[in-house]
This record gives structure tokens, C-alpha cells and sequence, in this order.
């Protein structure tokens, strides 16, 4: 049974994506369906009011939306509601209904567009929380990273610590391998005058074409939110990178630069 949909089976019609940070969903056999609560917390927004605009932008793509804070410091929020039953400051429990499903906002049919946000309000995959409890956050998730020296032509050893940075300053870089302790990974790096290489997801590969230097690299996690930052030879450290896309800050590294440290974070 569907912990957001009121007596309802999960019908999924639009899957999370790096463009499209929530999932949409409809009850069993396309019936509009009470909204209610994932699990106790307290409503932080609310929007009421909003009639289909399927030219609207940012928030008000949202239409009527309710967003909740969990006692873990995570947040849900449940957008494009035709009605709305709580208040901002309202403290909800677990299966209490909050609204009905609509499509209010920027949508193209009636449907619930569902979000699960970290403690630092960043949306994550929602997918495997739609039955399932959010996770406990006093579990800690740690960043496991090496780098490949491509002039002493090794592994360096693992990092963990991220106060601590992998790699030898001076010493060009020529492979990256990124692990969690829980959650999945993603990431590639760019060969100095030359091409992104093929995403790395497989938790026993290593992106890098090995004594052949980088000079770019992008990383990314749907489960938690990871900062990424590089060291270029005879440089400093760049600004800390937390996008993943084609953008000019969504990735770390200058091109034709060679990186010869890497240094990760979750946040």
C-alpha cells in the first residue's frame, strides 16, 4: 500500500530523473486519490489557490503544494494538489490526509508530483520511500575515493576524510574511483584536450583512462547530496563544485588543466 496515496497502490507515470527530481504518480487504474502524509512531521509551505498553468516556472510549477518536515530533519512535499487540508505549522502523523490529488501548477493531466528532500533541503531519488520509511540520519554516510598517479604510476591510497584530499600535488591524475557506504554513484572525468569518458556506475570500476591525464570530472549521488572540488598543477584549489550537468559550474576542473588532487564531501 502507498504511504502518500490514501487506500491506494503506487501507479508510477513519470520516474525521477536529473531533470525531473521527483516522481509523478496516479492511483491504480488512473483514479484520483487523497494525498496524505509520508510520516509524522510538521507542514513548513503550503500553496493554495493556484489553477492548471502549464507555462508556470519554478515554485509555481508546484500549483497547490503542502511540504513536510520529518522528525529525521528530512522533508517530503506533495505538489499539483487540487485541495489543500492543512496549515503551515500544522503537525501531521503518519496517513493523515493533507490534500487531493489535481493539477494545479505546470501539468498536463491529474497526477501527484512527489519529492523527497536531505536535511539540507536537496532533492534526492524518492523512489524507493514511497513504501518505505525515510532512513535514519543518525546512520552516517561517508565518501570512500582513491585517485591513479599517473608519474608514479599507482593507486594512491583510500580517502575518507573529508577534511583529507586525494593525490600528490604536482603529479597528474589519470584515474578516479568514488565509492559510498550506502547509496549509489555516479561520475566520469574529462581527458585533457579530448572527451568526457562514459559514466561510471558499477561500484567495482574506476573512471580514467590510466597515464593518460584529466583536466575535468563530475560526480553525483541521488541518494545524498556529495561537494567535489579539484587542485590544479601549479595552481590552488578550485571552488567547490555540488552539479552534475553541462554547465560551466557543473563540473570541476578547467580545461586543459591538469588536476592533480580531488577532494569530496557529503553534505
Amino acid at each position: 500500500m502507498s504511504r502518500v496515496l490514501n487506500n491506494s497502490v503506487n501507479q508510477i507515470i513519470q520516474k525521477y530523473s536529473l531533470t525531473h527530481k521527483g516522481i509523478d504518480l496516479v492511483k491504480e487504474k488512473n483514479k484520483q486519490s487523497e494525498i496524505i502524509a509520508h510520516s509524522d512531521g510538521l507542514v513548513v509551505a503550503i500553496s493554495t489557490g493556484k489553477r492548471n498553468d502549464i507555462n508556470a516556472s519554478g515554485t509555481a510549477s508546484y500549483g497547490n503544494y503542502v511540504k513536510i518536515k520529518h522528525n529525521n530533519g528530512m522533508y517530503t512535499l506533495y505538489a499539483h494538489l487540487d485541495k489543500v487540508f492543512v496549515k503551515k505549522n500544522d503537525r501531521v502523523k503518519r496517513g493523515y490526509i493533507i490534500g487531493t490529488m489535481g493539477k494545479s501548477g505546470k501539468a498536463y493531466g491529474v497526477h501527484l508530483h512527489f519529492e523527497v528532500r536531505n536535511s539540507n533541503d536537496v532533492r534526492i531519488n524518492p523512489t524507493i520511500y514511497i513504501d518505505n520509511d525515510l532512513p535514519n540520519l543518525t546512520e552516517q554516510i561517508d565518501v570512500i575515493y582513491q585517485v591513479y598517479d599517473n608519474k608514479s604510476n599507482k593507486w594512491l591510497r583510500n580517502v575518507t576524510n573529508d577534511t583529507d584530499y586525494a593525490g600528490n600535488i604536482g603529479n597528474p591524475i589519470g584515474g578516479l574511483y568514488v565509492n559510498l557506504t550506502k547509496g549509489s554513484i555516479k561520475y566520469r572525468v574529462h581527458e585533457i584536450n579530448n572527451k568526457w569518458l562514459p559514466l561510471v556506475t558499477n561500484r567495482d570500476d574506476y573512471a580514467g583512462n590510466l597515464k593518460k591525464d584529466i583536466d575535468g570530472l563530475q560526480i553525483m549521488s541521488e541518494d545524498v547530496s556529495i561537494m567535489y572540488r579539484v587542485h590544479l598543477i601549479g595552481n590552488v584549489w578550485l571552488p567547490w563544485v555540488d552539479k552534475f550537468d553541462d554547465t560551466s559550474s557543473g563540473y570541476a576542473g578547467i580545461f586543459g588543466k591538469k588536476i592533480d588532487a580531488i577532494q569530496l564531501k557529503v553534505k
